[in-house]
């Protein structure tokens, strides 16, 4: 259903004939040798089928082409999660056959112009693939490719411990003062490099003279599991970390392709920078990347961070639940956007869920829901609106056939703040098909109300009859006019 680019290189000036099925298409190399044509769009069709490009005496041929859904799935470490690793990957693995889903594995590479091409290859989901591949990523087109009846390729392409600002094109960081900030602070950073690198140096030589570690020796994990960690290196030109390089390096190749949508598993690296902003950052990359990609509409899927961190009994107010919020705020204002929701998939100790298949299902039932037009739920409840009095009534959204408590405990998870921001544990009840109830004998006049407002929020249960988990969330009184 979408103009289908095809693009390469070849002799400046050289005649290029791109033809498929039915079609043929005539461009002509630039000065530098790029050409790009584009070929009318066909139906889906999972008919292996074979595309030539020729010029003058050489000819291309490619074959075993199908035409489907194709998805960008990009973040960082829980994107990157290979299926051989997550749960139930072995199984996964045993049971891979022939299937309409294509792989595209991008290469990890960082680069400070943007990358004309990939050593990438698609693949079938053949058992090897499928283990070596994005885990939440497979169990996403495995979902759609079943429900929708069509091939899907999916394009995976992400970095461990990597911020947004990485898969940001520099020429758009003007748009933001955020961005700009962290930019110049990388400039700064690598200009004044050797005079850090010294400093970094005496660092290190202190640090293993506290632990009694020769000076010489290596340290990692391997040979020191139970040392802290070392100071880290500064501003390492190759760093994943720095900003616009992974766009340059790992989306630039694959950037004409024709996309039907992107997911995206990221948050966790920015976490320590300003978490409250971090939906001002997504807004400027996404609308960026739909530029790039020449499709304003593009449908974008975001997993909402999980539960990670010991559990805290007292309300606090730390960076993972601000960022939730702040993920959540970036969907209300994106109608192409989706959340899905992974309170309930995470583990205390360990920063990467084992349960990717719950997680990829839920991207594919927004995609579904939103972008299908399945008659199916995108997702848990979602607050819709706040009525405060002495208590507070929530009105939700995607309620399911209603409200209901998981594994019948008493519904928690809720906190309430007077006009001095000071939160308190609540009472919640449910109340009719949608709506919730919330008040503290703590505060007799409640303007803000909290749901899951913890790094690891174990006691909220709140979901729907479906077991979709409601989102967290943070809603204010108006102030009165």
């Amino acid at each position: 259903g979408q103009p289908l680019p095809v693009w390469g290189k070849a002799e400046p000036g050289s005649n290029i004939t791109v033809s498929f099925g039915k079609q043929s298409v005539k461009t002509t190399a630039d000065a530098q040798g790029a050409f790009r044509a584009e070929l009318a769009a066909v139906p889906a069709s999972a008919t292996p089928a074979e595309m030539t490009v020729s010029s003058g005496a050489e000819t291309l041929t490619f074959t075993d082409v199908l035409v489907g859904e194709v998805w960008l799935c990009s973040g960082q470490s829980n994107m990157q999660w290979e299926v051989k690793g997550a749960l139930d990957g072995d199984i996964e693995t045993l049971s891979a056959g022939p299937s309409r889903i294509r792989l595209l594995n991008v290469e990890r590479v960082t680069a400070t112009e943007p990358r004309f091409s990939s050593d990438a290859v698609w693949t079938t989901s053949d058992p090897q693939s499928i283990a070596r591949f994005s885990a939440v990523a497979y169990h996403f087109g495995r979902s759609l490719e079943a429900a929708l009846d069509v091939p899907v390729g999916l394009i995976h392409s992400s970095w461990g411990g990597t911020p947004a600002i990485a898969w940001t094109r520099p020429q758009v960081f003007d748009r933001h003062p955020l961005l700009q900030a962290r930019n110049a602070e990388w400039d700064k950073g690598l200009a004044e490099r050797p005079q850090l690198m010294a400093e970094w140096e005496k660092k290190l030589t202190n640090w293993k003279k506290e632990r009694g570690i020769p000076e010489r020796t290596k340290v990692n994990k391997k040979t020191h599991p139970d040392a802290p960690q070392p100071p880290s290196l500064p501003f390492e030109p190759g760093s994943p970390q720095r900003p616009g390089v992974l766009a340059n390096g790992m989306l630039a190749p694959i950037a004409p392709f024709a996309l039907r949508g992107a997911i995206w598993y990221q948050g966790e690296a920015d976490t320590k920078w300003e978490p409250t902003r971090y939906h001002e950052r997504l807004e400027v990359m996404f609308s960026d990347w739909r530029e790039w990609w020449g499709n304003p509409e593009l449908a974008v899927g975001i997993v909402q961070l999980a539960s990670f961190m010991p559990v805290k009994t007292e309300p606090a107010d730390d960076p993972w639940p601000q960022l939730r919020e702040s993920q959540r705020q970036y969907t209300l204002r994106d109608p192409h956007s989706g959340l899905a929701v992974a309170i309930d998939a995470g583990e205390a100790d360990d920063i990467h869920p084992y349960d990717k298949h719950v997680i990829g299902r839920r991207l594919a039932r927004w995609a579904l829901a939103k972008v299908y037009g399945k008659n199916i739920p995108a997702g848990g409840p979602i607050p819709q609106k706040a009525d405060f009095g002495a208590q507070v009534s929530i009105t939700f959204d995607q309620p399911g056939s209603g409200l209901r408590v998981l594994n019948g405990s008493p519904l928690g998870g809720f906190t309430l703040a007077g006009a001095d921001g000071v939160f308190h544990p609540a009472v919640a009840r449910i109340e009719g098909k949608n709506r919730v109830i919330v008040s503290s004998p703590a505060v007799t006049a409640p303007r803000h109300v909290r749901y899951a407002w913890q790094n690891n929020p174990v006691d909220a249960n709140l979901v729907s009859q479906q077991r979709l988990p409601a989102v967290p969330f943070e809603l204010r009184a108006q102030p009165a006019n």
